[in-house]
Formats: C-alpha cells, structure tokens, sequence
C-alpha cells in the first residue's frame, strides 16, 4: 500500500499538469499556479536532503579512509562557513564585531568577500580545468581518417577562426579584397545558422520525444525507480 500512494499521486499530478498546459480556462491556469506554490514549498525539503546526503557520504568517506578522505573535512568547513555566514544569528549583536563593524548575512561585506574572492575563483579553476579534456576529445575525434572527421575538423577550424581577430586577418591576407569581408565570420555564422542549427534541432527533438516516452512511463507506473529500492 505505501508504494501504491506515491503511483496514485504521481498518476494523477501528472494528468492534471497536462491538461493545464492545453486549458486557458481561469480555474485551471490558477490550478497550475498553485501547484507551482506548492513547488516552492517543497525545494527546501529537497536541499535538507542534498545536504543530509552530501554529509553522509563524505562521513562515510572519512571513516573508511578512502582516497583523498582529507578534502572531506575541507566541504565540511567551507560549508559551515557559509552557513554561518550567511545566516544573519545573534553574532550581529556580538560586541566583538560590532565594535569591528562585521555583520552576517546574505548581503553582509564578509558573505560577498567569501563569495566573490573564494567562490567564484574556484568555479573558474574547474572549469578551466575542463578545457584541457576539451582539447584532448577534440585531438582524438578530429583526426582526419575518415570522410566525416575531416569534415568535423575543417569546420572546426572555421569556428575557431571565425572566434579570432586573427582569422580575418588572415582571410584579408591570403584572399585579398573579396566580396566577402571578414570572411572566416562570415563562414563560421553560416556553419552555425544552417548545419550546426539544424542538427541542434534534431538532438533538441529526439530529447523531447525521450522525454515525453519516459513521462509517459512514469505517470502510467510503469517506470518506477524513484521510489528507491529494486
């Protein structure tokens, strides 16, 4: 019976969600909004358990002494940092700080500081990081050993020289003048407006169609791995 309860709810939320998309009556476009409360009301839940998952894995790493366990105490205090931080507690009334003229919460100078100058400097690292992996799948997928991957490496080589001062230099150094001014941008525009655009649009298709299969499967029931378990 309890695995019963979450079908029923997920079956019936589902239909009533998608007769609001193709109704414009009042009631049910007030329907929709409503539920989009509930939504809001539900998130936090939903971070409580993240953060309740992030602290067991990471417990359960420190314990057990994995690879790297050390890092583990290093997301502990960042993320009590934070918290800390962030939440403006009786630490404003604190004669300490007050007299330092240091205050807490979201708009407070030391959550900015911790924010802009810690945050974000380790956001860019990690994904500067990920140019290198870039670089490394596009040396091996661009390798002309086939009709296809010369392809994709000669429109590689447009688009990135299109992304360059450099490009047109060179385009207006070996062409001359040309009808075409800046020609390597005007060439990686058209790779990316006719080619690139239409084959986005198929994946976008065939990701939407995926999408309706599974919610299909799951309001009918028949996909039921959210409710844990095998």
């Amino acid at each position: 019976m309890k695995r019963q309860v979450p079908l029923v709810l997920c079956f019936l939320f589902g239909i009533v969600m998608i007769l609001t998309e193709f109704s414009p009556h009042s009631d049910s476009q007030e329907l929709y909004k409503e539920v989009g409360r509930w939504y809001l009301v539900i998130t936090p839940f939903a971070y409580v358990i993240g953060v309740m998952t992030l602290v067991q894995v990471h417990g359960t790493r420190i314990r057990r002494r994995a690879e790297y366990w050390q890092y583990s105490y290093v997301v502990f205090a960042g993320m009590i940092l934070m918290v800390v931080v962030g939440m403006p507690t009786f630490l404003n009334q604190t004669p300490f700080f007050q007299a330092r003229g240091i205050s807490f919460g979201l708009q407070s100078p030391v959550f900015e500081w911790l924010f802009e100058y810690v945050q974000v400097p380790m956001e860019a690292t990690t994904f500067s990081l990920l140019a290198f992996f870039i670089a490394s799948a596009a040396y091996r997928a661009f390798r002309a050993r086939t009709f296809e991957a010369t392809l994709l490496l000669i429109s590689a080589l447009i688009v990135m020289m299109g992304n360059v001062p450099i490009g047109d230099y060179i385009w207006n150094t070996v062409m001359g003048e040309t009808p075409w001014t800046d020609g390597t941008s005007w060439a990686r525009q058209w790779i990316l407006d006719n080619p690139n655009l239409a084959a986005r649009r198929g994946i976008i298709l065939g990701v939407a169609l995926g999408v309706i299969s599974q919610s299909i499967r799951i309001i009918l029931g028949i996909e039921r791995s959210y409710l844990g378990g095998d």
